[in-house]
């Protein structure tokens, strides 16, 4: 899967007061900035919701210290690499969830090489610099209720990030994943082969000893692995968005 963040933010740059007091962004209503995204982030506080809508599957980000494999929690927005199958012709969002990763643009954090992190916006998008919208910084340079507000969101996007990643990391440590592929064929015969990603094992899970399991139900991963297991149903509605029989 190709890094989400490197296909939607293309001139991603540093939020400044010297350059960018008194200019506007516009509401996102064009999502065709993302219909190059086949999967994109997601954090364990909205499996819930996006487990009603989109597959909640696990890919690769990294390995840790001991040299074992590290995951992330991620949206299937398409079967096929660069296919986005919820971005209409003329760019509506025609699901009803938005994944947070997408709320925040066409801001996002950004890390220095401190660990700091810093506020970017996509330069390339249209809808920041025009003269639709609401200001960002005003004229003196200050942030504007808008600015604030996004970065409330970007903050709680962070923390649920970290929060996330402590979580995976202890399905990971448990050995409850395993490699998951979709199998279909296109309208014309054409194979549909779509892998590298994890499921959760669910002979794994039903073998585990009472003690894991009691540990998982307190960090709050019990309800999350059940709206995954739900989630994976809806590759069947990924399948008939894209006409695979």
């Amino acid at each position: 899967m190709t890094a989400p963040a490197n296909v939607l933010y293309r001139q991603p740059v540093l939020l400044t007061r010297e350059q960018h007091a008194g200019q506007r962004v516009a509401p996102v209503r064009d999502w065709r900035v993302a219909r190059g995204l086949n999967a994109v982030p997601v954090t364990a506080i909205e499996f819930t919701e996006a487990a009603r809508e989109f597959p909640i599957a696990f890919v690769p980000a990294g390995q840790d210290a001991q040299g074992r494999v590290q995951v992330s929690p991620v949206i299937l927005l398409g079967l096929r690499e660069g296919e986005n199958l919820f971005v209409g012709p003329e760019g509506a969002w025609t699901a009803t969830y938005l994944p947070a990763f997408l709320r925040r643009y066409p801001f996002a954090y950004t890390a220095n090489g401190d660990g700091q992190l810093n506020l970017v916006v996509d330069a390339a998008w249209p809808g920041f610099g025009g003269e639709a919208g609401d200001e960002v910084l005003d004229a003196a340079g200050e942030p504007t209720p808008v600015l604030e507000a996004v970065l409330q969101l970007l903050d709680n996007f962070e923390r649920e990030t970290v929060r996330t990643r402590v979580l995976c990391d202890r399905l990971v440590a448990l050995n409850l994943l395993r490699g998951g592929e979709i199998q279909g064929a296109l309208p014309d015969g054409q194979p549909l082969n779509a892998g590298g990603f994890y499921l959760i094992d669910e002979a794994r899970l039903a073998t585990l000893p009472d003690e894991s399991v009691i540990e998982l139900h307190r960090l709050g991963l019990l309800g999350l692995l059940h709206a995954h297991r739900v989630s994976m149903g809806h590759v069947q509605t990924l399948a008939r968005r894209l006409g695979v029989q």
